[in-house]
């Protein structure tokens, strides 16, 4: 049967190399019992990008014009411009410039918290990225976050991540030291606990401790909300953490109720999209978000106009290219989805900027699968006779796509080239029983199936 051949968790040469092979869950009824928890792994990544439109309150409760001179502004003018160069840069997956432009921002503001919780950030998605978890179809998948995984982060970059943020968080301390109610000081250090929750989740994946630090990420961002109710960019947060424990099952609601969490799922998708229409900073932050719990909600057109928006935008993120095909797919849309997936692969193919991220022959032999999935055999067999004409192929992989494509050709009756690709398999390594199911289609072909 087309498809069967190779093992479904073949991911490519290593296990640092990503494959990005969006595996397709078709929805379900199942659908909406998905790890709600799961979406805070994208909280982290968006909470930080905002500046308070709140007045930044003084030093010291001296007179007008005294407070006005010692005021500290975490968002100068300057400042902001680069970090949101900074910010430019992480959507368009350009993290090595990112990381650059976060750096040269901590040398020059040495006091500002950001930078150093910008840098946690991007060691995280940076780790994310390597295991393949930035993706559309795993954030939405039944409790994907809550499985257990034998990938460790390498000492180095967890020990930088805690580091970033535990030097973030001492100058947020340093502030409210010296200015206890400054509102900026407060968002970050709350933004922190954030982070931290969603490290917890997606990559310890320790979810008791995820809820614990979200609950205080919550804390500090809801009372910015309640001394100023135009705090727009801070309903980010509030409004992911009231979805979030306003999808709880019943079973696990009163319990957290009786815990302290509380919550409204539609106040929660308000919040959100007043953050998308009025934030000054983070709109698109909104928007991201507003796309993955549309398809939670099954709302697959809107979240598609989101995608489409943000791809405009930020054009060099083969990420956001893929959640378009991805809803294209989830629409029923098959032939739209396939044009869009054979988009990326050229691009990919042509290097296009990162886009060369994607490796192409585990990424070609994905989509090959997927096209057949989708009823379209002819794109899929051509992706398969790329994958098979790449040198860079290891002989073991090469007789599982030589098998793909055999296959493929097969249930279109071509016979003849099926049965050359057969050959070609024992002509390779024995990978996954190839070599069997190889000389079992053969024998049914009455040809000699010896090895040469």
């Amino acid at each position: 049967m087309i498809g069967k051949s190779m093992p479904a968790s073949y991911t490519g040469s290593g296990p640092d190399t990503p494959d990005f092979s969006l595996r397709h869950q078709a929805p379900t009824a199942s659908s909406r019992s998905v790890s709600i928890l799961g979406i805070v792994s994208l909280w982290a990544a968006l909470c930080p990008l905002l500046f308070p439109a709140s007045p930044v309150l003084n030093r010291h409760p001296q007179a007008p014009a005294e407070r006005e001179e010692s005021r500290l502004d975490l968002r100068e003018p300057a400042f902001v411009k680069v970090a949101r160069r900074g910010f430019s840069e992480m959507y368009n997956l350009d993290y090595d410039e990112a990381i650059e432009t976060f750096r040269s921002l901590r040398e020059e503001y040495p006091q500002h918290p950001a930078p150093p919780l910008y840098l946690a950030i991007l060691t995280w998605l940076e780790e994310l990225l390597v295991r393949q978890d930035l993706d559309l179809d795993r954030f939405i998948a039944p409790g994907y976050f809550t499985k257990a995984t034998d990938h460790e982060m390498p000492s180095a970059k967890r020990e930088a991540f805690f580091g970033h943020l535990s030097e973030s968080q001492r100058l947020c301390q340093n502030i409210l030291e010296d200015q206890p109610p400054h509102p900026d000081a407060r968002y970050f250090l709350g933004t922190s606990f954030g982070v931290l929750g969603s490290f917890a989740f997606t990559i310890d994946r320790k979810k008791v401790q995820a809820l614990r630090y979200g609950k205080k990420a919550y804390g500090y961002h809801r009372d910015l909300v309640k001394e100023n109710p135009e705090f727009y960019d801070s309903y980010l947060s509030v409004g992911l953490y009231e979805y979030i424990v306003g999808n709880l099952p019943w079973y696990i609601k009163w319990l957290a109720a009786m815990a302290g969490y509380g919550g409204s799922a539609k106040r929660g998708f308000e919040y959100l999209e007043l953050a998308a229409a009025r934030a000054h900073y983070v709109a698109d932050d909104a928007r991201v978000l507003l796309m993955v719990l549309n398809v939670r909600e099954k709302r697959h057109d809107k979240a598609l106009t989101i995608a489409r928006t943000l791809h405009q935008k930020y054009p060099r993120s083969f990420l956001l290219h893929l959640n378009q095909a991805q809803l294209l797919e989830r629409m029923g849309r098959s032939a739209e989805a396939v044009q869009e997936y054979q988009i990326i692969i050229e691009r990919a193919e042509a290097a296009s900027p990162n886009y060369g991220r994607i490796p192409l022959s585990t990424f070609r032999y994905r989509m090959g699968r997927k096209f057949l999935d989708l009823g379209h055999p002819d794109p899929g067999l051509k992706q398969f006779r790329r994958a098979v004409s790449d040198r860079g192929v290891p002989a073991r992989e090469k007789a599982l796509f030589h098998l793909q494509a055999a296959q493929t050709l097969h249930s279109l009756g071509r016979t003849k080239e099926a049965i050359d690709h057969y050959k070609e398999v024992l002509r390779l390594p024995n990978a996954d029983n190839s070599h069997s199911q190889a000389r079992s289609y053969l024998r049914k072909f009455q040809v000699p199936s010896t090895k040469p």
